[in-house]
């Protein structure tokens, strides 16, 4: 199995994959409807966790009354050399310890896909399986990569350069995750293989994800809540994108359930 899924990530990166634009935003859009729900009251709560723990945090750090005007205002180049190295590693450890999250809902998206059930806690699954160490590698390692272009860019006091980067960063690397969870990829070779999947279709994967991110930021209509259950959206098209190029077979779907470590 294992030799045969090598094979096929070789012919897509050496020869390319098919992948219809129309297609693949129905079936994005066909399992974004099983999972809306369920993935926004995730979303909320995942946001909900945040707002307390780094709230907390700020107020202990800055004070009740300076925190509105610190949190935007906040700058780490205004720190110290200390202080943006503690910033780093903060970050880079945050990346990390969230990154099983992620993972989570492209599970969601694979049961929702296979008919299977699945709730809430489904995003919280890959923090007990094996993958956890690959998974917070991978994160730490873009954390890592962002960082430090986002720092180079404030150096040239040209900021716009470091955040396109991180958009390109993300952009390249969108299929690491599900490459680690359904492909048993290290975290350094599945970065790899998703820069060279992403480059054979770079233009329509470009697309796909400007149209996805259009849809999401729908949500910001009214009163902005709308966001927390259009969200999801993003994680049913990286799912169909990954399942299109590198369709999940019945081995991988068991072995998604997770491999606890001895």
């Amino acid at each position: 199995m294992k030799n045969n899924f090598t094979q096929r990530i070789n012919q897509a990166t050496e020869k390319g994959y098919y992948l219809d634009f129309g297609t693949t935003i129905e079936k994005a859009f066909d399992n974004y409807k099983k999972i809306a729900l369920t993935g926004g009251l995730a979303f909320l709560l995942i946001m909900l966790a945040a707002f307390a723990l780094f709230g907390s945090i700020a107020m202990v750090a800055f004070g009740a009354a300076d925190i509105m005007g610190t949190m935007t205002e906040f700058n780490p180049m205004d720190f110290s050399v200390v202080g943006i190295l503690i910033y780093f590693l903060v970050m880079v450890a945050f990346a990390g310890l969230t990154a099983p999250i992620g993972a989570g809902f492209f599970k969601m998206a694979h049961l929702a896909q296979t008919n299977k059930p699945f709730s809430v806690g489904v995003i919280f699954d890959y923090y007990k399986t094996s993958y956890f160490k690959e998974l917070f590698i991978l994160a730490s390692v873009l954390a890592t990569i962002n960082f430090a272009f986002t720092i180079g860019a404030e150096l040239l006091a040209f900021p716009i350069l470091g955040s396109f980067i991180t958009y390109v960063v993300a952009f390249f690397s969108m299929l690491a995750v599900p490459l680690i969870i359904y492909g048993e990829q290290k975290a350094i070779d599945s970065l790899v293989i998703s820069i060279k999947l992403v480059s054979k279709q770079w233009l329509i994967l470009l697309g796909l994800a400007i149209v996805s991110i259009i849809f999401v930021c729908l949500g910001l209509i009214g009163l902005c809540i709308g966001i927390l259950f259009t969200f999801p959206f993003w994680y049913s098209f990286l799912y169909t994108t990954y399942n299109t190029i590198l369709p999940i077979e019945v081995a991988s779907e068991i072995e998604e359930i997770g491999r606890v470590e001895e």
